[in-house]
């Protein structure tokens, strides 16, 4: 009787005096081999659940960054060198297919459109000498020979007009000019020019690089110990300390195959949405993974289990009857604890104030 006082006083305790569980290595008493029946008044205040056969959920959290989408990333290079005179594009724009980025001034494409014009001038001459040729020949003054070379002079003049045209077209119709133009709509996110800049083509590399963000790619980093649980296809959710409140939702795109030379890590890829541009490259992100297994086993909250004397233990409630049992967790997360033995799908547990009662039944 003195012990059904003590465990029935705990029901009146106030909850904010009540622990749940036990998760640190503490010494308590041994539990009990009886069981312990109670009123039937007292069980039913207890807070109970049922043991639920359910899949086991893995959970993996790693820290990566926002990048462009590398598909979707374009350079842009010098067509030939010369001197900057506009750059009206500065990083981080905004900017439209066909979009102006830079105006050069350059000697190479003055020297091609006088080339141009040179080419033009001697189409011009190798047509009318095979006309005068073509003349000749009907009257016997020239010989086949004479009119064979005067139309391979014409062809020669009228493919080297042909080559400088589609030379110069590239360049524009400026005699002494040529404009870079955005390949693409996006967002300038590399420029590496400045008005008044002197260069040749060999001397630098990509002068602009356009990028799409209407998708976007997280990398990340997975330790060699939780390699086993990432795998193309997973769901993830993404988190970013520019909006707290806010998840992501993306798939791992990728796993690559090769470790990091120094930090001994795989790399993982996610694809984002990113329709209205708020993941910018350079952002920092969490990354939430969970695989669902296809291994069933008993699942309960974890904070129905008491960490005691080196073991968990559940309090199982049956009858009127409540019993100190020990259980083997094969995984927890979620708050949730998958057991491999002491538990049976459908029996009930005790889900609040475990270690109090855990501490009342067995003293």
């Amino acid at each position: 009787m003195n012990r059904l006082f003590h465990f029935s006083s705990l029901l009146l305790l106030p909850t904010s005096l009540c622990l749940s569980s036990c998760t640190e290595e503490t010494t308590y008493p041994l539990p009990r081999p009886d069981t312990q029946r109670l009123p039937a008044a007292t069980v039913a205040a207890l807070q109970t659940d049922s043991v639920q056969l359910a899949p086991i959920q893995t959970e993996l959290r790693l820290e990566g960054r926002i990048t462009p989408n590398a598909d979707r990333l374009t350079p842009v290079y010098a067509l030939a060198g010369g001197v900057v005179e506009q750059a009206p594009v500065a990083l981080g724009d905004v900017v439209t297919a066909g979009q102006p980025l830079a105006v050069l001034r350059s000697a190479h494409i003055a020297g091609l459109a006088q080339e141009r014009t040179e080419a033009t001038v001697n189409l011009g001459t190798a047509r009318v000498q095979l006309e005068a040729v073509s003349e000749m020949h009907a009257d016997g003054m020239a010989s086949d020979q004479d009119l064979s070379l005067a139309r391979a002079a014409l062809q020669k003049a009228q493919a080297e007009l042909t080559r400088l045209r589609k030379q110069t077209d590239v360049y524009g119709t400026a005699p002494d000019h040529y404009t870079l133009r955005a390949p693409q709509a996006g967002t300038v996110v590399e420029k590496h020019l400045t008005e008044g800049q002197q260069f040749e083509p060999g001397q630098v590399g990509s002068l602009f690089t356009v990028a799409n963000l209407d998708e976007v790619w997280v990398l990340a980093d997975v330790f060699q110990s939780d390699i086993e649980k990432v795998q193309a296809g997973l769901p993830v959710e993404v988190h970013t300390l520019s909006y707290p409140d806010r998840q992501f939702a993306g798939r791992v795109d990728k796993v690559f195959n090769v470790l990091d030379p120094e930090r001994k890590t795989l790399q993982v890829r996610v694809r984002l949405a990113n329709p209205d541009h708020l993941l910018k490259p350079g952002m920092f992100a969490r990354i939430h993974l969970t695989q669902t297994s296809t291994t069933r086993l008993p699942a309960v909250p974890s904070t129905s289990l008491v960490f005691a004397n080196g073991r968990r233990y559940a309090l199982v409630v049956k009858n009127n009857t409540v019993e100190t049992r020990p259980v083997a967790v094969q995984h927890a997360g979620h708050g949730v604890s998958y057991v491999s033995s002491g538990l049976a799908p459908g029996e009930q547990v005790v889900i609040s104030n475990a270690l109090l009662y855990y501490k009342e039944l067995n003293d």
